[in-house]
């Protein structure tokens, strides 16, 4: 560029000094009008200046002296260079990269996308006596640099230019004091790395594993004079944690699963419904522990349980730790159906204490029988599906449902008041059906199904009244017409 710049740098502990002795080395290029200092931008026969702080680049990293540095430019510069914006109550345009102080009324064209500023309407033109004159003076900042502006003046005198340099140190200082106290805040809020270390450390657990926690769980149960309560609590945990697969496995290598089945055989009833909940939670869907619990016994002990214990919790904790063990596992329900199971449950329909047994004895049977004819479907081509219907093929199911009068037993439910209970009932009698079909045909079950239909016909009116998108009702419906349709052939 075709232009010399003088840069007079000092610290801002001198800045007035510096500012001065410049101004007076160039006085060809600035006059004294008695009004104050002008800038040295020639404008209309005389120049104008502003005063701009920009950051020392030259001072050392380890300088304990943050200040900035007075720059004065005194040569001319092109109309693009930087150049103060100086606010009056009157709109004035801002030009292209021209830095404007805060605090000013600004509005933009958004047609043309002119700016225009002024001094916000409750500023005065003149200093009152109440008014603090460094309060005329405003801030600007554009990237690095940093200055003040004479609002009521284009220019400072010697005096103006004291409290403006004074109001700039004090706005410095000000951000410096905010800027130290909101750090002090932030680490105030927050710990240290050591701090954090040391209380992780004070806090520090041994995380123990799930088969150190039932390896300790036996050993408070199999230690001497452990109480019924402490038995309780064992049986409990262990409940928790086998519903896990893997958990459920390792209690086999931990030795803890023939605790569990001798556990069955307890005085104390309480323990006995427990070790039969605990059973029925780790042979749930878990070959590997189904084939230690049928290897162990526990299909018997289990039977014995729901036929006869005195308990009616462990009767019922008992059923369902036989129904876990011999879902989807043909093995097991042959060892079932050889050790008495079909009359273990036959027995519960002359209890009258057992009628929520006798429903869970229904809907198990039904199950199975659905899981034969599901075997019986299996595609040949897969070497898998060959086997699982050769095994499935061993266990007589339907045939000794039959033997043990269970086509006279089913029907006998469908008189519960429960809409559930009806359905499962339903739909073992339609599964039934071809060997059963000379014994449902009784004036009994006909005036049961005959009762049902009546009923369900209403509740199917008032289900398509509601218009609530549900047809419940109507699949019980279509299960008693199913029945009597057959029936009538």
């Amino acid at each position: 560029m075709n232009r010399m710049k003088k840069i007079a740098a000092v610290h801002i502990a001198s800045l007035l000094a510096l500012v001065v002795s410049s101004l007076l080395l160039h006085g060809g290029n600035t006059q004294d009008t008695g009004e104050g200092l002008q800038d040295s931008k020639q404008t209309s026969g005389r120049h104008t200046g502003a005063l701009t702080i920009v950051p020392n680049e030259e001072e050392e990293e380890d300088s304990k002296d943050n200040d900035g540095v007075v720059s004065v430019e005194v040569d001319e510069y092109d109309e693009e260079d930087l150049e103060v914006f100086y606010p009056t109550k009157e709109w004035q345009t801002i030009k292209q990269g021209q830095a404007i102080p805060a605090g000013l009324h600004v509005s933009i064209d958004l047609t043309t996308g002119e700016k225009r500023a002024k001094l916000m309407d409750n500023d005065d033109d003149h200093t009152t006596e109440d008014e603090d004159p460094a309060s005329r003076y405003m801030k600007w900042t554009d990237g690095d640099r940093q200055g003040m502006v004479n609002t009521k003046n284009k220019y400072f005198t010697a005096s103006e230019l004291k409290e403006a340099l004074k109001k700039f140190k004090a706005d410095q200082d000000d951000v410096s004091e905010a800027g130290q106290q909101k750090l002090k805040d932030v680490k105030d809020q927050y710990r240290s790395y050591d701090e954090l270390k040391e209380i992780f450390q004070q806090m520090r657990v041994d995380v123990e594993t799930d088969t150190e926690i039932m390896q300790k769980l036996l050993l408070a149960y199999t230690e001497e004079g452990a109480s019924d309560d402490m038995k309780l609590h064992v049986l409990t945990e262990l409940e928790y944690h086998v519903h896990q697969i893997d958990n459920a496995q390792n209690l086999i290598e931990l030795g803890g699963f023939q605790l569990v089945i001798l556990a069955l055989n307890d005085s104390n009833s309480d323990i006995r419904a427990e070790a039969a909940r605990v059973l029925g939670a780790a042979v749930q869907s878990n070959p590997k522990v189904q084939i230690e619990a049928l290897e162990s016994g526990a299909v018997p002990t289990l039977i014995r349980l729901v036929a006869s214990d005195s308990s009616i919790a462990v009767r019922k904790k008992s059923l369902y730790a036989l129904s876990s063990l011999v879902r989807q596992f043909p093995l097991a329900q042959l060892r079932f159906l050889q050790q008495g199971g079909l009359s273990c449950l036959a027995q519960l329909f002359g209890d009258p204490n057992a009628t929520t047994l006798r429903i869970k004895a229904v809907t198990l049977l039904h199950d199975l029988m659905v899981e034969q004819i599901n075997a019986e479907n299996l595609s040949p081509d897969n070497p898998t599906n060959v086997e699982k219907k050769k095994q499935y093929e061993r266990v007589p199911l339907l045939q000794m449902m039959v033997e043990a009068g269970w086509c006279q037993l089913v029907p006998t439910l469908l008189d519960s008041p429960d809409h559930d209970t009806r359905e499962k009932v339903l739909r073992a009698m339609i599964t039934l059906f071809t060997p059963c079909r000379n014994d449902y045909k009784s004036a009994e079950t006909e005036q049961y199904l005959s009762v049902l239909r009546g009923e369900y016909e209403e509740l199917v009116v008032e289900e398509k009244q509601e218009d609530s998108g549900d047809d419940y009702f109507s699949v019980l419906l279509s299960l008693v017409e199913e029945i009597s349709t057959k029936m009538s052939y």
